[in-house]
């Protein structure tokens, strides 16, 4: 696939693969009928709580997710804490929690007063080792947030097993995971709960939003009473039963979700397509290593394409240079992953912290080798909008791979 004129890499001032980068990478990607659904909203007369759109979007998405309740609200962090405060999980509990996540599953935990114990990941999949789980738990562990990393969905057998085993409920965080599977069961039906984003990234996009789904009708309506200022269930009286927020999702956004939702399997197809084809050839290069295989997923959403990258075996050549190697070539949106790991951030070692749980936190990373060596060594993702081209835009990614591969000792000499 190489040609001379693609020889010198377009970081060392060579010609890029691509002269600018394809029209699939913008996300997300709306047209007629999302602006004839926001027209629809604009003369409907209702525009927010609890309208029409969101009854229709809380049924079709309970239904996509085969789950028997999902519930619209504002966003992803604020279903993750919907569901511990439905769970009746607060101040003095625990939650175990991979560190290899995006902030907000930490930030929905703490804003409950409950504290986030971190529990080791898999090098070959990037999500929550359940023998670390096993470890992690205390007698106050109140439940398990296990998060599907790039739509990947965990190893769900385990985890169920270590919550089972102790009691405790076992919740999705499936952010990055829409539609899903393990032994064709769609994520968001395989817990106690989950918790879906659609904020402006997630594959299912409505800008911002989220939606939480369960199978338990008792939970189910300590949630939505508690998302609808404390309302009791089904009551349109104004009394709150319980400490609730108002965690609804305006119709505008159901709206476009709704006409979302009619397109998702041709690009679950083709992100599939463009994943498989990678796995091929990169998996056969040294400084590689693809995501172990697992038949009991029977779907992968890939949100993320996730990969580990080797600087050893290209040299030395560091993954930040790797990276903005094959950014430069313009055939993927590229990114080193979660590379600071939440246990660095400042916010847990804050005031805030200490206030909301009534604990001191301490660095875990002593406990946490393989999260050490994914986020500061060898965790790589490409982004899903990229995988959205046809078999030649896929290659043309296999290309960039190469190249950077061919070009590595003087990328090392130049930028590392």
């Amino acid at each position: 696939m190489k040609t001379p004129s693609m020889k010198k890499a377009a970081l060392l001032g060579g010609e890029p693969i691509l002269s600018k980068k394809p029209g699939h990478f913008p996300w997300p990607v709306g047209g007629q009928q999302e602006k004839e659904a926001v027209r629809r909203v604009l003369h409907s007369g209702t525009w927010g709580t609890l309208g029409k759109e969101c009854a229709e979007l809380a049924a079709k998405y309970a239904e996509f997710c085969q789950a028997k309740h999902a519930l619209p609200v504002i966003n992803g962090t604020t279903a993750i804490e919907l569901i511990l405060r439905g769970l009746g999980i607060g101040y003095g509990d625990e939650v175990i929690v991979p560190p290899y996540t995006f902030t907000a599953s930490v930030h929905a935990i703490v804003l409950t007063g409950a504290t986030p114990v971190f529990a080791d990941i898999e090098l070959d999949t990037f999500c929550l080792s359940a023998t670390a789980v096993e470890k992690a738990i205390t007698p106050r562990t109140r439940a398990i947030l296990g998060v599907y990393v790039g739509g990947r969905p965990f190893d769900v057998d385990a985890l169920v097993a270590v919550a089972d085993k102790h009691g405790i409920p076992l919740i999705e965080d499936a952010a990055q995971a829409h539609g899903s599977e393990w032994k064709s069961r769609r994520v968001g039906s395989l817990g106690k709960a989950a918790a879906f984003s659609f904020q402006n990234s997630k594959n299912l996009s409505g800008g911002e939003g989220g939606a939480v789904t369960t199978n338990d009708d008792e939970l189910y309506r300590r949630m939505w009473s508690i998302h609808h200022n404390g309302r009791s269930w089904n009551s349109a009286d104004m009394t709150s039963v319980c400490l609730g927020t108002n965690a609804r999702l305006a119709e505008w956004q159901c709206a476009i979700l709704l006409e979302q939702m009619k397109k998702p399997d041709t690009c679950f197809e083709a992100r599939s397509r463009a994943a498989a084809r990678l796995d091929d050839a990169l998996g056969k290069m040294p400084f590689v290593s693809v995501m172990k295989k697992d038949e009991r997923i029977t779907r992968n959403s890939y949100h993320l394409y996730c990969f580990r990258y080797h600087a050893e075996a290209l040299g030395n050549l560091p993954r930040s240079v790797f990276v903005r190697a094959v950014q430069a070539e313009h055939v993927a949106d590229i990114s080193e992953g979660y590379c600071q790991p939440i246990y660095e951030m400042e916010m847990l070692y804050s005031d805030d912290f200490k206030r909301m749980t009534g604990r001191t936190f301490e660095n875990p990373k002593n406990r946490l080798p393989n999260n050490e060596t994914i986020a500061h060594k060898e965790g790589c993702w490409i982004y899903q909008s990229s995988l959205l081209g046809t078999d030649d835009d896929t290659d043309r990614i296999i290309q960039a791979f190469e190249k950077v591969a061919d070009n590595a000792e003087e990328l090392k000499y130049a930028f590392a």
